[in-house]
């Protein structure tokens, strides 16, 4: 038992195995409990007969290490590591739910929830490509579509056993080719150097088995080497000639940029992907086309033109918060400039409104943007020689430079920096407002709730018109509904700290959400207000 089935084994004195529940290339897959905690988790632990030589313990340390990095909604994450009897163990969440393997099985589902499914993947991936990890083995037996939250399908991806950081300069498969021969891209079947582009031709074939329930290249003998081949050389197949006489339209478009042969021809990033998405999804189609944006790192979609709420003296309408306004690794809009603190005052209505965008996901959360101060012809202030941010000679606030350089580097991932930006700006200045402000909102993208709170307030407290401003409540309403139990830091802020003018949104929340899991918080949380 102890070598082969770890099957009742106590593993580092704090994991029972119970059973096993998958094996692949690499290890099997344990449901086990910790012990005094009762928690059910999720143990893989590797192979003993693979040789050292092929490196696998080595990629086992890596995939530890490329998970444990992944602090996502739609990202397994790894809860500790360990070794028994010399064979190292990962310990992540156990996720519940449908293999989507399974799902795909059943036959073709509807464009709305492929397309859904799809972007939810993306969401993911784009965080982990954020951090130099590439997945190199997406496939349905990786994702889970798990119910858990009651808000739908909500994806969750599994097993970054073959991820390799890009930062780490060594190619761990040297000589080999790794991957599952239906979801690989032409260069990684060929051996090539690889980036995080082969990810998004796996999905490509996801998306293309999600609509039809078939793969778009696969061998009636089964054969690996012949499906390879085809990856290679054959015509990419069309949704139709699949399923004649589905409506697929626009959708042709995107299998066929998403399964390009060469790499430069295929969406470069996840949030371009997810972008075409968005742009023929069934319940989307009459929306307006994104602002190009400089090569971002993680994917976004587009909300409707009624989603961008004005910035009138009056309170606006409250939004609609979809089921499709989801879990994201994105950063926020871009601030628009507001006066300093003082008496509150009428906002003036901008003379144009930037476009937002979020990623799809398996619930609500922070909103995103996709619409990104122009970087041509824009420079980056210069650093002050204490290590500040020096103004730009020609603005009259250097508050607004710095939160239009936040804006520009939280738009292209970079929200560490951005912060880090904003967070020196701010002992400079600690009683600006717009910093603050922005500051809360970058946090929030990065599900940073406690930290964006703390600058939520201290925006208020230095300009009370924040209150009012119906980005701040979207982004804190959207945080609380997603939560997969009751926050009561972000209902507390909501009540206590806004009030009143939160009402409305929840009111909107609870009567016309989709889910009725959404509306039964919102309504509750409205029993909550005097």
């Amino acid at each position: 038992m102890e070598r082969g089935d770890l099957t009742g084994a106590i593993l580092d004195g704090r994991y029972r195995v119970l059973e096993a529940v998958a094996e692949g290339a690499m290890g099997v897959v344990y449901r086990a409990e910790r012990l005094k905690l009762g928690r059910i988790v999720a143990v893989k632990v590797l192979h003993d007969v693979l040789p050292n030589e092929l490196s696998a313990r080595k990629r086992f340390e890596i995939e530890a290490m490329a998970m444990a990095k992944l602090e996502h909604p739609h990202c397994a994450s790894v809860l500790d590591v360990g070794v028994h009897n010399d064979r190292p163990f990962v310990v992540m969440e156990f996720v519940r739910g449908d293999n989507l393997k399974d799902v795909i099985a059943t036959g073709p589902q509807p464009i709305g929830r492929a397309i859904e499914i799809v972007r939810q993947v993306l969401s993911g991936l784009a965080h982990a490509h954020e951090h130099g990890i590439i997945h190199r083995d997406v496939k349905p037996a990786n994702l889970v579509l798990s119910h858990k939250t009651g808000l739908g399908d909500h994806v969750k991806i599994l097993d970054f056993g073959l991820a390799r950081l890009h930062d780490t300069g060594q190619n761990l498969t040297s000589g080999m080719v790794v991957g599952t021969p239906a979801y690989m891209a032409p260069e990684q079947i060929r051996g090539l150097t690889l980036d995080h582009r082969i990810d998004l031709y796996a999905c490509g074939v996801l998306l293309f088995e999600l609509l039809t329930g078939e793969k778009p290249y696969h061998s009636e003998r089964d054969d690996p080497i012949e499906v390879c081949k085809l990856h290679l050389s054959a015509p990419i197949p069309r949704l139709e000639d699949k399923l004649p006489g589905v409506p697929f339209g626009a959708l042709e478009a995107v299998i066929a940029r998403a399964l390009a042969k060469p790499v430069e021809d295929r969406y470069q990033t996840a949030h371009e992907f997810a972008v075409a998405l968005e742009a023929v999804a069934p319940a989307r189609t009459s929306r307006p086309a994104l602002a190009p944006t400089p090569a971002p790192t993680s994917a976004a979609i587009q909300l409707a033109s009624a989603d961008v709420m004005p910035l009138d003296a009056s309170y606006p309408p409250p939004v609609e918060l979809r089921s499709g306004d989801l879990f994201t690794s994105d950063p926020p809009p871009p601030v628009p400039e507001r006066p300093r603190a003082g008496p509150p005052a009428a906002k003036p209505r901008p003379a144009s409104r930037t476009r937002r965008a979020v990623l799809a996901g398996g619930a609500l959360v922070v909103l995103a943007a996709v619409a990104i101060w122009a970087i041509r012809g824009h420079d980056a202030p210069a650093a002050a020689p204490d290590g500040g941010v020096a103004p730009s000679a020609a603005s009259s606030d250097p508050s607004a430079d710095i939160v239009t350089r936040a804006n520009d580097l939280a738009a292209r991932g970079e929200r560490d920096a951005a912060l880090d930006l904003l967070l020196r700006a701010r002992k400079q200045d600690p009683s600006n407002g717009p910093l603050a402000y922005t500051a809360g909102r970058i946090y929030f993208s990065k599900f940073y709730w406690t930290d964006g709170l703390r600058s939520f307030r201290d925006a208020i407290r230095l300009d009370p018109t924040y209150r009012t401003d119906p980005e701040l409540i979207k982004t804190v309403l959207r945080g609380f509904i997603t939560t997969p139990s009751y926050n009561d830091e972000l209902a507390s802020f909501l009540r206590d700290d806004i009030g009143a003018p939160a009402r409305s949104f929840l009111e909107e929340t609870a009567r016309d959400h989709p889910s009725q899991a959404i509306r039964s918080r919102a309504a509750g949380e409205l029993r909550r207000y005097r």
